[in-house]
């Protein structure tokens, strides 16, 4: 007896008329290292459903070597309490260590949660692109590695 499963968001789900669609993946994460800096980018939704996923990633960076976290959200397009929850902890995890984490021009869903949440104040938020530094040197830009 051989099962074949489906890969990650190759599962297909019923609908409510019977028929089944693909069950594509609504949040896509990426991360990548630079020396002393690790970029992480987030898009799609970050909700009820997935945000553990954004909790374990940051939370094995913060085990990890890597002082300081960059954060991507400019392409999160829903954003629930549970990723406040999530950057939240890793903020508090990495300053225990010595270490910060910033959050990089996130979405207009973002900065409204946290700031209704109260939680905007408490970490350190960069506006401006990767691609064009204060000082005017070039640095890459993170690409967003898995997305379909």
């Amino acid at each position: 007896m051989s099962e074949r499963l489906p890969g990650f968001g190759c599962h297909h789900v019923p609908t409510a008329a019977g028929w089944f669609r693909p069950d594509e993946p609504i949040l896509w994460l990426s991360c990548t290292v630079d020396r002393d800096v690790t970029h992480v980018s987030v898009a799609g939704e970050v909700d009820l459903s997935n945000a553990h996923l954004l909790t374990e990633l940051l939370e094995n960076l913060v085990a990890g070597r890597a002082p300081t976290v960059v954060v991507d959200l400019s392409e999160v397009t829903f954003f629930g309490a549970h990723g406040t929850e999530a950057l939240v902890r890793a903020r508090k995890l990495l300053t225990g260590r010595g270490g910060r984490l910033t959050l990089h021009r996130p979405a207009p869903i973002v900065r409204r949660v946290l700031d209704v949440t109260g939680t905007l104040a408490a970490f350190e938020v960069l506006d401006r692109s990767a691609r064009t530094p204060a000082d005017g040197r070039h640095v890459r830009s993170c690409p967003l590695a898995g997305r379909t």
